[in-house]
């Protein structure tokens, strides 16, 4: 799925680890997970008895190999990240880390691409015209939040629902990093149209492949643009994504080297509990 959104969703401390830590009843979360899939399909058009029932076993068989087969890799992960927090890392070595949890998302998705597009290959006409009606009001609802209002505003709700997620891992900011997160804000401005104008186009290509027979090779077909959706980038977006991760390692290199020991003590205790919970959850089946 396109993915510029990275430079806002993982101010945190990246990705996957924020959905999971987002609830105090962590196994209940990790056991009702749908975010194995590149998208809630429920929350896009509607499906039949028969369809609901087989997505729900395949997501079942999902997550128990995600249980069984990626979360020790994301406890190595996390594990290594507290060891690299002990200093201060400047943005260079944070790339690192940062790439690591992209492969770490990539590897579930590419698990679940199969099933996706066999499930999208079965939509309906009528299903596949309510998935674009969703996906048009969507887009809109984006781009008022994103583009509506002046540049000072959008600024300031971009600055506000990263700080949001920040002060959960660091506790409140300190002016210094305020600051850094305006510019921040700032600088991702210029990222924002080639996000929003890659989704649209991903989205067309994606309703055009399902409304295009044969119908018996649309899995098939589906399988490249929800598997590996970088091959359907722009140069422009692709110039934005590398601007975006690269200024985000910049961000969280400040913030860091700026932080107070108690937010430096705040985020370790995050980390351990974090890490504490995962090692707890019991892999089913």
């Amino acid at each position: 799925m396109p993915r510029l959104a990275v430079s806002a969703r993982s101010l945190g401390l990246l990705l996957v680890l924020l959905v999971l830590a987002a609830c105090s009843r962590l196994e209940l979360v990790y056991h009702n997970l749908d975010w194995l899939i590149p998208w809630k399909l429920d929350d896009y058009l509607s499906l039949d008895a028969r369809q609901s029932a087989w997505l729900d076993a395949r997501l079942d068989e999902h997550l128990r190999w995600h249980c069984r087969s990626e979360l020790p890799r994301y406890l190595d992960w996390l594990e290594r990240q507290r060891g690299l927090l002990a200093g201060s890392p400047d943005a260079e070595t944070l790339k690192g880390p940062m790439g690591e949890a992209r492969q770490l998302l990539q590897a579930s998705l590419r698990h679940v691409t199969p099933d996706t597009a066999r499930l999208l290959a079965g939509l309906s006409a009528a299903q596949v015209d309510e998935l674009d009606l969703r996906l048009a009001a969507e887009r809109a609802r984006l781009n008022e939040q994103q583009l509506g209002g002046s540049p000072e505003q959008r600024l300031q709700r971009r600055a506000t629902r990263a700080q949001r997620r920040l002060e959960d891992w660091l506790g409140p900011l300190h002016p210094q990093q305020r600051a850094y997160l305006r510019l921040w804000a700032a600088r991702h401005e210029a990222n924002v149209q080639p996000w929003l104008a890659n989704r649209e186009r991903w989205q067309a290509q994606l309703l055009d492949d399902l409304r295009r027979p044969p119908k018996e090779s649309l899995s098939a077909r589906l399988e490249p643009l929800l598997g590996q959706p970088e091959r359907y980038w722009s140069e422009d977006y692709r110039r934005a994504v590398a601007r975006a991760e690269r200024s985000l390692a910049e961000l969280l290199s400040e913030l860091w080297a700026s932080s107070t020991p108690g937010q430096r003590a705040h985020l370790q205790a995050r980390l351990v509990a974090l890490r504490s919970d995962l090692e707890r959850l019991e892999c089913r089946g």
